[in-house]
């Protein structure tokens, strides 16, 4: 299956923008533009690696 960017980004809770991962609004636009045939099923491979990630940032609350 392709992906955008043939990668898979993280889909947890986190704050770190600077993560070459991190799932944010701007991939998302990025990824609607490249699947430009049909934008709203652009193929997006997503996983949660807060649990093994060294930069995850979680956000504060979480911690409520």
């Amino acid at each position: 299956m392709i992906c955008y960017k043939d990668m898979t980004f993280c889909s947890a809770e986190c704050i770190n923008r600077e993560c070459r991962r991190n799932y944010s609004p701007e991939v998302h636009q990025a990824a609607r533009e490249w699947w430009s045939h049909d934008p709203d099923n652009a193929p997006i491979a997503l996983s949660d690696f807060s649990a093994m990630c060294d930069d995850f940032m979680p956000h504060k609350e979480m911690f409520k």
